[in-house]
């Protein structure tokens, strides 16, 4: 099943398929080079601090885990250190991650494939992913993660058998967690798969050398987060589930993830299928010494899984780690069949990849680019505005309550007090029992920090002047109207702007029944 094809130098085909695909994925690239997220801000004001010489900090002074992608602000302090505009630093290592993303690809696809005609077609299909594409210029970590995850793969597949070459798996796919913390579970499988597999002493090896990476480069984090933060994990974990234990949360999750992977990579995942028939046909006397066979089937399904039995509300992003393994499974179905007639099957390569790459091409222009293009105006021509607002009229210790922290954060220059708990650990124990219209309603940040403004999202025009029992210690500055807060929130918001009077909300405290 895993044998390995004969390589050689590129193919003809393959030169001119690896050069249409990185063409396709730069033309796609191009009308989201634009796009910005409040979360790539998040990002870009702990890599700020860290470059200026104040730590791997959102607020200077307040060490909370809230970066789930250290790697990732490494290496954005480190262009911000040269003097590089954080932004442009970032959209640049993006375009570089997927582009290396496809490349990386086509090597999967080409060690593991007997048809050439397969993985150009496969290459091509992937450079057209539409999520792919949507987060590429986003300045966020998804291109590295992809990026890493499939260089570790590759590492996986190549040399005699699966997982001989286990330090440089492990390296990169421990590289890969600090990218992305899911893709600890990557590392887990693999660690645990190499451990069943080590039937004699060069497994046993084999396992020494797969673990040791993860040992040094996760492990080294570990214990410098547990000193630094006082913490294992990130604190992003705990906030993204605060409150989301109820069945119908996770069967809407469920549906989420469906909706996700189907909008893009519903052929590969209907051809994968057919590729578990594969892993049934190892004897049983075979499973052992070939169980490291099962590592990418667990992959694809334990990360939704995990994001299930957590209750992490999921994104494309979130996704986008298992795609090209998903889709990578899939062609490994289709040229599984080709062996197995002895006929080569090019018409059906070519229609399989120009279904997939039409069915992306519709997600890409009716729904990726007419968000990225609508959220980003919103961001720089409402949020952003307001951001530096409060950095030029106020002094420089006044705190802001928000819950999206990172334009607020970056342009205002000013401590954040975050609504939604990541960086703010205490706000997680009321959202857990609370909506998070009713903890800023009910001022229960209050008990934290005391903000000298408050932002407010959603619910309409000042609806804390009617909802909040503290109403009249708030003054209104101003609204800002976002048409949607990305493909999971399509629908509108308000924000609203108060200046926080604590005079009157220590008279309007006292005042209310215990």
């Amino acid at each position: 099943m895993n044998a390995a094809p004969a390589l050689g130098p590129l193919t003809a085909l393959e030169r001119r398929g690896l050069l249409a695909a990185l063409v396709l994925v730069i033309g796609l690239m191009f009308p989201v080079r634009g796009y910005l997220t409040d979360d790539t801000f998040i990002h870009l004001q702990y890599a700020r601090n860290l470059a200026e010489g104040r730590g791997l900090e959102f607020n200077p002074g307040e060490p909370v885990y809230g970066c789930t992608s250290p790697l990732w602000v490494a290496l954005l302090a480190d262009g911000m250190a040269l003097g590089v505009d954080g932004v442009r630093w970032s959209r640049v290592m993006g375009a570089l991650a997927t582009l290396a993303s496809v490349a990386l690809f086509f090597q999967l696809l080409r060690r593991t494939l007997h048809s050439s005609a397969l993985c150009v077609a496969g290459t091509v299909a992937w450079a057209a992913h539409a999520w792919m594409a949507r987060w590429s210029l986003s300045g966020m970590e998804t291109p590295l993660a992809v990026a890493l995850t499939l260089a570790g793969f590759v590492a996986f597949v190549s040399g005699p058998s699966w997982g001989s070459r286990a330090w440089w798996t492990g390296a990169w796919w421990s590289l890969a967690a600090l990218a992305r913390p899911e893709l600890v579970l990557l590392l887990a499988l693999w660690a645990g798969l190499l451990g069943v597999a080590a039937v004699d002493r060069s497994g046993a090896r084999r396992l020494a050398a797969g673990v040791a990476p993860a040992l040094l480069i996760y492990g080294g984090w570990l214990l410098y987060a547990r000193l630094h933060f006082h913490a294992w994990w990130p604190q992003t974990l705990a906030a993204k589930s605060a409150g989301t234990a109820s069945l119908a949360f996770h069967l809407d999750n469920l549906g989420r993830q469906l909706q996700v992977l189907g909008a893009t990579d519903a052929g590969v995942g209907v051809l994968a299928l057919f590729g578990v028939a594969a892993l049934l046909r190892l004897g049983p006397a075979a499973n052992r010494s070939r169980a490291l066979e099962a590592l990418p089937w667990l992959w694809v399904i334990g990360l939704p899984l995990s994001y299930l039995l957590r209750g992490v509300p999921v994104l494309s992003r979130y996704l986008l780690i298992l795609a090209p393994i998903l889709a990578w499974l899939g062609w490994r179905t289709l040229d599984d069949w080709e062996a197995r007639s002895g006929r080569p099957r090019r018409v059906m390569a070519v229609l399989v990849a120009s279904l997939i790459v039409i069915q992306n091409l519709v997600v890409y222009r009716a729904v990726v680019v007419p968000q990225v293009e609508s959220f980003t105006r919103a961001l720089e021509g409402e949020l952003i505005p307001w951001a530096r607002w409060f950095g030029e009229h106020s002094p420089s210790g006044a705190a802001i309550a928000t819950p999206d922290i990172g334009v607020f954060g970056y342009f205002s220059r000013r401590p954040i007090l975050d609504l939604a708990g990541l960086i703010t650990p205490g706000m997680v124990r009321y959202l857990g029992s609370e909506t998070q219209e009713e903890v800023i309603a009910r001022f229960r940040f209050a008990a934290i920090a005391r903000p000298a403004f408050l932002v407010d999202r959603g619910g309409g025009e000042y609806r804390l002047l009617e909802d909040s029992p503290y109403a009249a210690s708030l003054v209104p500055l101003g609204l800002a109207r976002v048409p949607n807060l990305g493909v999971a929130r399509p629908e509108p918001a308000t924000y609203s702007f108060y200046r926080i009077d604590w005079n009157t909300f220590d008279s309007l405290h006292v005042a209310q029944p215990r």
